[in-house]
């Protein structure tokens, strides 16, 4: 599967002519991109693309493999999408981590959408704000901002995560609005644990850690919203959290020129669950659901 991924970053960059392009068209970041590309030159021990700070331009190997690479997944797509793989022929049981906050407020559509579409396949999702390990817990997919990376499973990005600051009118009217994220130290900060430590800003090229002191901290996004809605203090959080209470106004963007560093949204998969194809018709509806939700 991995090698699968790598080919079509070769192949959709080779036609976009840049990764960023290709980035758009896969529905990853483009440091993906580039590390599939990496990967698979690793692998085949010869560069595919020369690259410049303006340019992507295949090698004379590149080109030679093009045309094969493209064959192969036309191959593979035909294979998949032809007569056998029919939504009533696929069938099995799939059991699925996802976390509250993001099967609650962007995947519950695509779960029930899953069900209608494929009806021989039977469904069992967990919402678990913990870390698992696929692999160790038993589950065929867990759906999360993945920060730590266990053995034996493949890791599919579904889409860019974008981060933000935000608190309520009523929280900034008593406290003061922050200016700079050095600022942060003297306001009241909520976080999500384990994985906000630190809250990292980058501002033309400058990159500014600052380490909250927070005086309420949950493993609940939706949690961390609820307080961040009650006037509570400032939270970290992911835009499809927020997107709905900044266009009423009930929350503010805070620090709203500085850029956290966006996540990524993935898909982590037993190595040996990677090709099912009940699988990968879930990851399917799942990417598309994304996508048509803006992310």
């Amino acid at each position: 599967m991995d090698q699968i991924l790598s080919l079509r970053a070769y192949v959709s960059t080779a036609s976009r002519g840049s990764f960023s392009a290709a980035a758009r068209e896969l529905n990853v970041v483009p440091s993906v991109v580039t590390k599939r590309i990496n990967d698979m030159e690793a692998a085949i021990g010869a560069p595919l693309f020369k690259r410049t700070t303006r340019s992507v331009a295949l090698t004379p190997l590149g080109a030679d493999h093009l045309v094969q690479a493209t064959q192969l997944l036309q191959r593979l797509d035909e294979l998949i999408g032809g007569p056998s793989a029919r939504n009533e022929d696929i069938e099995g049981q799939l059991r699925v981590k996802v976390t509250t906050a993001l099967a609650t407020v962007l995947l519950r559509p695509a779960f029930a959408r899953f069900q209608r579409l494929y009806p021989r396949v039977d469904l069992e999702i967990a919402l678990l704000d913990r870390y698992i390990s696929p692999v160790e817990d038993g589950y065929d997919l867990a759906i999360g901002v993945v920060e730590l990376h266990p053995g034996g499973v493949v890791e599919e990005v579904l889409c860019p995560l974008r981060r933000l600051v935000c608190a309520s009118p009523n929280y900034l009217a008593r406290n003061g609005e922050p200016l700079h994220p050095r600022a942060l130290a003297d306001q009241e900060c909520m976080t999500f644990f384990p994985s906000q430590s630190k809250w990292e800003f980058e501002k033309d090229g400058t990159m500014v850690v600052t380490i909250p002191r927070p005086r309420f901290t949950s493993n609940d996004l939706l949690l961390l919203r609820t307080a961040a809605l009650q006037g509570n203090g400032l939270a970290l959080l992911p835009d499809y959290v927020v997107s709905a209470a900044l266009k009423t106004g009930e929350l503010v963007h805070v620090l709203p020129d500085w850029i956290v560093p966006p996540g990524e949204i993935r898909a982590i998969i037993p190595r040996h669950r990677a090709s099912d194809i009940a699988l990968r018709a879930l990851l399917d509806v799942l990417r598309a659901e994304l996508a048509n939700s803006g992310r």
